[in-house]
């Protein structure tokens, strides 16, 4: 058999069709070796103050090279593919929050959620109706009308004992002094009222003259001589009983009692007058924590319809005469929207 009679045959299209699938499989290879992802630098930072379920915590990824996240927060939500998220924890618990960037590296954390911090509500805080001073001897009236109130504790302060469980309450003291009216309703005593109130000291009466059952012409002009100190001695007594109780007045307020009256101010349950009353004069200096001065007008404006108020420290200068605040130093935060903001 002659062997030039073999033809072979060999098609072009397919040696090139095989040597570009060859060169794609080496190119392909050799990107996803350099494309290797750094995971260095991978992690996230957790911007909260508290860890509560009623906090919206921010989770912000570190690494800037990144260009795909994924979210899981441990709970039934869904997850999350952004860079920086919000996330608010419905449940107590421990959870371990994880992110996956760039498709292969993992950071994780574990975060502890507490229950929800029970605040004060101005609106639940009892009034109390009462004058302003009375005098030791003298029965007063203590009142409560506020609607919410079903059960009473009145204490007038002489004693640690209950003095009264009615919502009108009669009294009278025994000694003169400041004294702190404290009132509990419907046994909250997270709510409770603290009132003060000054008691005089009892009137003294004008000791009356033994009559005379003779009396002539000099005994009468001697007698009108007489009278004459007796009534500059009346009048300078009273004057002296209402210096007395224009000091008994004086303004006295704790940090505690401006704290719930600027949170009821931030929810529009007080108005400005109310605080200012207990400022030497109406426009006075605030101060931030970190020293900046304020205007009253622009603090009141700082938290008025804030979500929410957080104050934890109040520091007053008071005048020594007068008791009245001339200025204040206060540490705070307020939130408006998703977010605190320190003042």
């Amino acid at each position: 058999m002659n062997n030039k009679s073999i033809k072979t045959h060999f098609d072009l299209n397919v040696f090139l069709t095989f040597l570009v699938l060859l060169i794609c499989s080496f190119g392909l290879f050799a990107f996803r070796v350099n494309s290797k992802v750094d995971c260095t630098n991978v992690g996230f930072d957790v911007i909260t103050n508290s860890y509560t379920t009623e906090d919206l915590i921010e989770f912000k990824s570190m690494d800037a090279s990144g260009v795909d996240w994924e979210w899981d927060f441990g709970d039934s939500d869904a997850k999350a593919y952004r860079s920086d998220v919000v996330h608010q924890f419905k449940k107590e618990g421990t959870y371990e929050v994880a992110l996956k960037m760039n498709g292969q590296c993992v950071s994780s954390k574990k975060i502890v959620i507490s229950k929800r911090k029970k605040l004060v509500d101005p609106e639940l805080i009892p009034n109390i109706v009462l004058p302003e001073y009375v005098r030791v001897g003298q029965e007063v009236v203590f009142e409560n009308n506020s609607s919410f109130a079903n059960s009473w504790q009145w204490s007038f302060g002489e004693t640690m004992a209950i003095d009264g469980d009615g919502r009108k309450e009669k009294y009278s003291y025994k000694t003169p002094g400041e004294k702190t009216i404290l009132l509990v309703v419907n046994g909250d005593r997270r709510h409770e009222a603290k009132q003060r109130i000054t008691v005089l000291p009892e009137l003294r009466q004008r000791r009356e003259r033994n009559p005379i059952s003779r009396v002539d012409h000099i005994e009468n002009v001697l007698q009108q001589i007489d009278d004459k100190p007796a009534a500059q001695v009346e009048e300078e007594e009273q004057v002296a009983e209402t210096q007395a109780a224009e000091r008994a007045a004086r303004i006295t307020i704790s940090s505690d009692e401006m704290q719930q009256l600027l949170i009821g101010y931030s929810g529009r349950n007080v108005d400005d007058v109310a605080i200012r009353n207990y400022f030497c004069y109406s426009n006075i200096p605030v101060f931030s924590s970190t020293g900046k001065r304020f205007t009253v007008s622009q603090f009141f404006k700082e938290i008025r319809d804030v979500n929410k108020l957080e104050v934890k420290q109040i520091k007053m200068v008071k005048d020594q005469t007068t008791g009245c605040v001339k200025s204040m130093t206060i540490n705070m935060r307020t939130k408006k929207g998703l977010f605190w903001k320190t003042f």
